[in-house]
């Protein structure tokens, strides 16, 4: 009788508590698979090269635009240099191309005008020669002269248009000359590797006189403004979740001192499995002996001045979210009684 009176109370109890979590979702979500996390940047130099300096220590602040270290400008600060003079002998070698350009134009008006004068003269001398006062050997020298002055003219229209490629040819080469000017003093300014953001160096390793490729990691930047927590909630709880929505959580650098954020936003798709596009957030749903619902990332807002107890990226936190209706917008207007 007793067992039987037991099992019913146990069974109560049960259906009460899967009532309670049924009803309670509407109202909040609570979940302790939540983490500290914020923006980051993996410095690395765009150029190779030997790491000469560095301008930062294990956990120094920085601000935007502040240099962090620093490659051995020497080839690249020669390769602008060259570059440089290399832009000075294609401007002075286009300078002659225009004058040459200038002198092949003014030859051709030269030889144009003798042409034409041994036009006229050959046309006046065979109308006299029709008529006897002019003897055919002075007309001969007259056709002469004609041919003589056609073939100056072709050749300096030929030298013209000569000269006129070559003005592009030379044009073409201060412009390669330009840009490759630009690319060397681009890789010269891309041996200081400068703050993208406000931020903190994590600690490093990386030391001075090491030889570096493009693309090798010398420390990350974690950003001071971008700091947020990412709770993994259960998905029978996302539906009811809205960004806006306040939040009351806890962190584990900061144990028991609860603090006031808001929801900033819900992933609308998970990975189902680690083989799909990592372009979508995945969240392990297996533990040791039982498979978990699948669980939704949602991103919440830190206080508004967070303090540094709350800026450690990878700190565990809990996290309560309220399913109440998301305040309005800051700014937004309200009608009033009259």
């Amino acid at each position: 009788m007793f067992e039987k009176k037991f099992l019913v109370v146990f069974v109560a109890v049960l259906f009460l508590i899967f009532i309670g979590n049924e009803i309670s979702r509407h109202f909040f979500a609570y979940t302790s698979d939540a983490y500290i996390t914020s923006d980051y940047a993996s410095m690395s130099p765009a150029v190779a090269g030997t790491l000469a300096e560095l301008h930062v220590t294990n956990d120094t602040e920085v601000r935007k635009g502040d240099p962090l270290f620093s490659l051995d400008q020497t080839p690249y600060k020669l390769a602008a240099e060259s570059a440089a003079a290399n832009v000075a002998v294609s401007e002075q070698a286009l300078q002659v191309a225009k004058d040459g350009v200038e002198e092949a134009k003014t030859n051709v008006t030269a030889t144009k005008a003798i042409l034409d004068d041994a036009e006229a003269t050959q046309r006046r001398l065979s109308t006299l020669q029709e008529s006897g006062v002019v003897t055919e050997q002075r007309l001969d020298d007259a056709t002469r002269d004609l041919a003589e002055a056609q073939a100056n003219y072709e050749r300096a229209l030929a030298a013209r248009t000569g000269a006129q490629d070559q003005l592009k040819q030379k044009a073409a080469e201060l412009r390669q000359a330009t840009a490759e000017k630009a690319v060397a003093e681009y890789n010269l300014d891309q041996t200081v590797v400068r703050a993208p953001f406000d931020g903190q160096v994590v600690p490093f390793n990386t030391k001075t006189g090491q030889y570096l490729d493009a693309g090798d990691v010398v420390l990350i930047l974690v950003s001071r403004t971008g700091y947020r927590i990412v709770a993994n909630v259960h998905e029978q709880h996302v539906q009811f979740i809205k960004p806006g929505q306040p939040v009351y959580y806890m962190v584990s650098t900061a144990p028991w001192v609860f603090f006031e954020g808001s929801v900033r936003g819900i992933s609308k798709g998970i990975a189902r499995s680690t083989l799909e596009t990592q372009a979508l957030p995945y969240v392990d749903p297996e533990t040791d002996w039982i498979r978990l619902s699948q669980r939704f990332p949602v991103e919440i807002n830190l206080s508004v001045h967070p303090d540094d107890r709350q800026a450690f990226m990878g700190a565990d936190a809990r996290v309560l979210i309220l399913n109440t209706d998301p305040p309005p917008p800051t700014g937004s207007s309200h009608g009033s009684g009259q």
